[in-house]
């Protein structure tokens, strides 16, 4: 049965796999498991074989599972793929050895650094969402705090109608709309500070051109919209590390995340690369630095496309008119 890497649990069982680490028996049986906490008792103590951060299964297949906590009769395990749910008990508990598993860890995180500029479409935030849509909220000074989750910014904009056209009448709905272009911090405050000399535009154009820059801990809108202003934010987001604690009881530590689910051979070749790197096999790692590369170069480019080869190829853009930027009362 093939072993797909769904799991953080999977891709340090593939790693190992693939780099030679042979599990082994500790002697020990599994006698019973509850799921629902993850807990597994063991038939004798396993204080001085099993240790916190330990990968075990109960087949060599696998996946092996990761270690949580160890008391004298009871091992706490991370299960998402429920192994031991489906094995008939007792069973022997089959552990990888605890070197290499510490090293496919270490590699893991090395990994995800090389994954902070990453271009997925799964990491795509969702102002359209009908339940949560991405959104900043204003206040006076035209700032909003920047999203927790955020990476980096892809387009900010207003989609509301315009205050000037009453609800119902014809040209309601028809905006006018703001998109907010990515400039330069201090020129965000040059802009800013002669933001009361513009005047609020209404009616057309429809798609109109704005700013918006980091400021401290904030992003900066000019012109500025107002307090309480809601602006739609499509931005690449951010991804909980693999291991890392979640603080949910029930799924204690991160055993997925969009990377992980959408792009799979990415963490195995990057992983696989700083592994050898690490074990000073620099042909190997540049092997599987070129698969990586070749990976998610297909990825990136499909991604390119969709963000620049689906629209209007125009030369000259709606998003700036050339006869005119603003219309005045």
């Amino acid at each position: 049965m093939s072993l797909f890497i769904q799991s953080a649990n999977n891709l340090v069982t593939r790693v190992a796999q693939w780099v030679g680490a042979i599990p082994t028996s500790i002697g020990i049986n599994a006698t019973a498991y509850n799921p629902t906490v993850g807990t597994l008792t063991t038939a004798s103590d396993t204080t001085s074989q099993v240790f916190a951060g330990d990968f075990i299964s109960p087949t060599m297949l696998g996946p092996f599972t990761l270690v949580l906590s160890v008391t004298s009769s009871v091992i706490t395990v991370s299960d998402p793929d429920l192994i031991w749910a489906a094995v008939t008990l007792p069973t022997p508990i089959l552990k990888l050895p605890t070197q290499a598993t510490t090293d496919i860890q270490f590699c893991i995180q090395f990994a995800e650094l090389s994954f902070r500029t990453i271009y997925l479409p799964a990491l795509r935030s969702n102002p359209y969402d009908p339940v949560s849509p991405s959104s900043v909220v204003t206040n006076t000074n035209g700032q909003a705090p920047i999203p927790a989750d955020m990476n980096w910014p892809i387009i900010f904009f207003q989609q509301t109608p315009s205050t000037e056209v009453p609800p119902g009448t014809l040209n309601a709905g028809f905006g006018p709309w703001i998109i907010y272009d990515r400039v330069g911090d201090r020129e965000i405050i040059r802009l800013s500070m002669i933001d009361q000399l513009y005047v609020k535009p209404f009616g057309v154009p429809r798609v109109i051109r704005a700013n918006f820059s980091e400021v401290g801990p904030n992003y900066l809108f000019t012109p500025n919209p107002g307090n309480g202003t809601t602006i739609l934010a499509y931005y690449v987001k951010t991804f909980p590390l693999l291991f890392s604690a979640t603080g949910v009881i029930t799924a204690p530590v991160s055993q997925s995340n969009a990377i992980l689910a959408t792009f799979p051979e990415g963490y195995m070749y990057k992983t696989l690369a700083v592994y050898y790197d690490k074990k000073k096999n620099m042909a190997e790692a540049e092997k599987w630095n070129a698969r990586y590369d070749s990976a998610y170069g297909l990825i990136e480019d499909q991604a390119m496309k969709d963000l620049w080869s689906g629209g209007d190829r125009h030369l000259s853009s709606e998003f700036q008119p050339r006869n005119y930027r603003y219309s005045f009362k």
